[in-house]
């Protein structure tokens, strides 16, 4: 089963990777989760792969793929008072585990990569 790569869009409260952070360290469990959307699948990878993250120009950690998903997802902005419902294809990711910084340019959806913890 290969890894994932994927870039965090740097808009809205993602601008920043202390905000960005933040809220990684909080995605550990099922329950606490990060999510990204794909119009396709990874084919090559799955539950118990890796997905590394991609902000500012640099690798910044990775999360444990948990599943991929079509059912519906409400997400808090910044003020937390009103979820927005995500529709699609979602890809499931928790556990988030921080990496020493490597310089990778961001990319729009999911790549396949030979990193490594």
């Amino acid at each position: 089963m290969k890894n994932i790569l994927t870039t965090v869009p740097q808009r809205g409260g993602l601008k920043q990777w202390a905000d960005v952070e933040k809220i990684f360290q909080g995605c550990d469990s099922e329950e606490d989760f990060w999510t990204f959307s794909c119009r396709y699948f990874p084919k090559e990878s799955g539950p118990g792969a890796l997905c590394f993250m991609v902000h500012s120009g640099f690798v910044r950690g990775y999360f444990t793929i948990l599943e991929y998903s079509d059912d519906p997802v409400y997400r808090y902005g910044t003020d937390q008072t009103v979820a927005q419902e995500f529709l699609g294809n979602k890809v499931k990711l928790a556990v988030w585990r921080p990496v020493p910084q490597q310089p990778m340019t961001g990319f729009q959806g999911w790549r396949y990569t030979d990193l490594q913890p």
